[in-house]
């Protein structure tokens, strides 16, 4: 192949894959931040798909040895949480990891996550590949992400 030609398909494809990428619209992501010394923490996100049906299949972060997708399930009279494999995207639809429900688990942790920083979180879709979001950390106890100015 002709080096013209091959600069050509490198843009083309250049330019597909985030355009491909930008049917996945990823808000608010964040985390609680470090209760004393735990080398665990979670991470929450909604994800919004405009696009074919997709799945969340994977998380990492630099913050932790490891990052896993987290749900709940029953088991007798006891709620779990258990690691799941994916989280399915319908077209169309969005999704919420939130608190008491499907989250990113964090083993492992590097650091602290101490309120008001923020670190990077890559987030891995079957379709749509790996998209990298900053993650805001906000209080220990907190339900939902931090506001902007609060």
């Amino acid at each position: 192949m002709k080096p013209a030609t091959l600069a050509l398909a490198i843009g083309l494809l250049t330019w597909w894959i985030p355009a491909f990428a930008g049917d996945i619209d990823i808000r608010q992501p964040w985390a609680r931040a470090s209760a004393g010394a735990g080398k665990t923490a979670a991470a929450y996100v909604t994800i919004a798909n405009g696009g074919a049906a997709d799945a969340l299949i994977g998380a990492a972060t630099p913050v932790a040895a490891r990052a896993t997708l987290h749900g709940h399930r029953m088991d007798g009279d006891m709620m779990r949480m258990r690691p799941i494999d994916r989280v399915a995207l319908a077209p169309g639809a969005t999704v919420i990891l939130a608190p008491g429900g499907i989250h990113i688990m964090m083993f492992g942790l590097t650091r602290r996550l101490v309120e008001g920083e923020t670190f990077p979180l890559t987030l891995t879709f079957e379709n749509a590949g790996a998209l990298q979001v900053t993650a805001t950390v906000a209080g220990v106890g907190a339900k939902g992400p931090p506001h902007a100015g609060h």
